[in-house]
This record gives C-alpha cells, structure tokens and sequence, in this order.
C-alpha cells in the first residue's frame, strides 16, 4: 500500500482495526477457557480427594491438558495476527489490502513470533500444535503447569495410599 494516498491510509488503517477485533476475540477466547476450566479443575481434585478416587483426579488431569491445548491455539493464532498487525502498520513489505491469513505473513517474520514450529519441521506439526513460544509463554506455562503438577501429585497419593 502505498501511505501516501489518504485512500490507502484509510484502508490501512481500517486493515488494522480488522486485525485488532481478531486479536481481541482470541484474547477473550483464551480468557473464557480458563474461566470455564478452573471450577472444573477444583471441582475434579476436591471430588477425587473426598471420595478417594484417584480415576476422578486423572480425568482432572486430563482436562487440564486439553483446556491447555485449547488455550494455546488460542494463543498461537493471537501471537500470528499480532505479527500481522505489525507488518500491516509497518508498511515496509508488500501485504494484501484486508488479507486476514496469516499464513500469508512476509518470510522476514520469524516462526516464533507467529507462534509456529521452525520450517525445518514437517507442515502437519505446525498446524497441530503450537510452537514452542507459544507452550513456554506465561499465559500457559505458568498458569496450566502448577495445576498440572497438582493433579499428578493428588492422583499420585491416592494410587498409593
């Protein structure tokens, strides 16, 4: 685009506000997954601990990883539109007026931040899960691991109490 129209500025800048309402729906997407989550999570453990039944904290432990699947996909595809977003308002390389894809990110864009897998890995890892920057960020990492470890441990001490 070339900014020095008004017409394309306008455009940009609508391209951009595209982009933001689909980084803040995946923002509130993520959000919402960990809200629905947490009383399921709470609801496993304290039931498995009252009724010692370790089956019940598995099933705990295995709505956490899916609940942390979920959220980082979320968040890959957030982390993919946020380098949108930077490409659009930079406007150094050449980028589709209204493109949504980001597939279609120019190759100066490292797979890391479009929270992808390097290119040296086969395309259907990429699209199956999330890249590393995405597992290691704070917002899954730090948040689903701690509760993770809680439920191996309380399903660990009711197989062998």
């Amino acid at each position: 685009m070339d900014s020095s129209n008004p017409e394309d500025r306008e455009d940009r800048r609508k391209h951009l506000e595209f982009i933001q309402a689909i980084i803040t729906r995946m923002s509130s997407a993520s959000s919402n997954t960990k809200a629905w989550f947490l009383p399921v999570a709470t609801a496993a453990f304290g039931y498995a601990i009252a009724q010692d039944s370790p089956w019940v904290a598995l099933l705990g432990v295995g709505a956490t990883i899916l609940a942390a699947y979920i959220d980082a996909n979320y968040l890959r595809q957030e982390k993919a539109y946020r380098a949108m977003y930077r490409v659009v308002a930079k406007d150094d390389e050449p980028f589709s007026s209204f493109c949504l894809q980001p597939d279609e990110l120019p190759d100066c864009v490292p797979q890391g931040e479009r929270g992808s897998w390097s290119a040296s890995k086969p395309d259907w890892i990429n699209r199956l899960l999330p890249g590393p920057s995405v597992w290691l960020s704070w917002s899954i990492l730090a948040f689903y691991l701690p509760i993770f470890i809680t439920g191996v441990v309380v399903s660990g001490l009711l197989f062998w109490k």
